[in-house]
């Protein structure tokens, strides 16, 4: 899928890089049924407090409901449209079942318009767009759409380029093991869903944004440097000039580590699941 460079007319736009949408998208035009409203909330709790920092404005959208559990078993599907979904960097197909229910999924890669696709909860054809539990996908498969509880609905490897491989199975023979995007390789219950495929628009990553405008219809706000901050807004305000951070590791701004801290909870019950760790 090309990526387009924009004509430089000024510089805000001179460095940008998009996705030639037109060469992929078939339709502009959601499924109106599948459309719920989604409000902003702009990084605010209920209280009105800010929560999250550089959360605001931002164009308007509409959520489009997903289907990640893929529970629709042994009934055929046909690929009506592929979209794009401003909630999401992966596209999405649109996806027509026999008795007339539509629904939408996380496109992966190489779907295209008219081909079918199947749900089941036994081995079926290994084929893009095919889901079944994970312990029917054989070795060295490309997967996405994981679960992690079985019934939940997918919770891995649905955002845009991205798969994960199955290894093989565990010396119990319960789990799967499956090397997730990051390098960690993980145990997963022989019976959570899998998607064949690759996640489309795997050039999102080649994506330049090229002028704050852009973030800005994102709902992105600008973000400040602690160095330029006075000493009671930041640990790292204050001094003469450009000065050092001055502590013994990077602060945030409520004097917490970050930056190279391992956040994950030691005592977190799914640790037992991991067999190798992420660089």
């Amino acid at each position: 899928m090309p990526v387009r460079r924009i004509k430089a007319r000024s510089s805000g736009i001179r460095q940008t890089a998009i996705i030639d949408y037109k060469s992929v998208l078939t339709t502009s035009t959601p499924e109106k049924s599948l459309l719920v409203p989604l409000k902003k909330h702009s990084g605010r709790n209920n209280e009105g407090t800010i929560t999250v920092r550089h959360h605001g404005g931002g164009s308007k959208r509409k959520y489009r409901i997903i289907d990640f559990k893929r529970d629709k078993i042994n009934k055929i599907a046909t690929v009506k449209t592929i979209e794009y979904d401003p909630n999401r960097t992966s596209f999405i197909s649109l996806v027509s079942y026999e008795d007339g229910e539509k629904r939408y999924i996380i496109a992966p890669k190489d779907l295209k318009v008219g081909d079918k696709i199947l749900s089941s909860n036994q081995l079926i054809d290994i084929r893009v767009g095919n889901s079944m539990p994970i312990e029917f996908i054989p070795e060295g498969t490309f997967v996405h759409n994981v679960e992690y509880v079985p019934g939940k609905g997918a919770q891995m490897i649905r955002s845009a380029g991205t798969s994960a491989q199955i290894l093989g199975k565990d010396e119990t023979g319960k789990y799967t093991l499956l090397k997730l995007p990051s390098g960690e390789v993980r145990k997963i219950l022989n019976n959570c869903m899998a998607t064949v495929g690759i996640v489309s628009n795997g050039d999102h990553n080649l994506v330049v944004i090229g002028k704050a405008g852009s973030n800005r219809h994102r709902g992105v706000r600008p973000t400040v440097r602690g160095s330029v901050m006075n000493p009671n807004d930041h640990p790292h305000g204050g001094g003469e000039g450009r000065s050092s951070i001055g502590h013994d590791a990077p602060r945030t701004p409520w004097g917490k580590r970050h930056m190279g801290v391992k956040t994950r909870n030691a005592k977190k019950s799914s640790s037992s699941l991991i067999v190798r760790r992420r660089k």
